[in-house]
């Protein structure tokens, strides 16, 4: 079980992500509210891979104007990456995903940037 590594962005010019190439489970992410903390996926593979972000204590949450309407966050959030190239999350807009302890998995082939921006 592997932590993705976290890369602060508050420098001037060029800097070097951290990453680690994912296994298909037990690998863990620790997410800072309100930071500006985004995780970036980049796919190596020749064909999509799907990356799952699960925070372990991650239920349902009220539908913002749908009455008593629910979405269930359980299994996690669903990010596929199309062959050779990137996605970005912004951790920020995606808290409900985030409770508890975080796990992070794909296909063998991922490679997952994290970065934390300064504020």
């Amino acid at each position: 079980m592997a932590a993705v590594p976290s890369t602060s962005k508050a420098v001037n010019g060029p800097f070097l992500a951290t990453s680690i190439v994912l296994a298909t489970s037990g690998d863990t992410l620790t997410y800072t509210a309100n930071t500006g903390q985004e995780l970036w996926l980049f796919n190596t593979d020749v064909s999509p891979i799907v990356v799952t972000v699960d925070g372990a204590s991650g239920t349902t949450v009220p539908v913002p104007g749908a009455g008593a309407t629910t979405l269930s966050v359980a299994s996690g959030l669903a990010i596929t990456v199309a062959a050779g190239t990137y996605q970005a999350v912004k951790l920020d807009t995606i808290p409900a995903y985030l409770n508890g302890v975080i796990s992070i998995a794909a296909a063998t082939g991922a490679k997952v940037y994290a970065a934390i921006t300064k504020q």
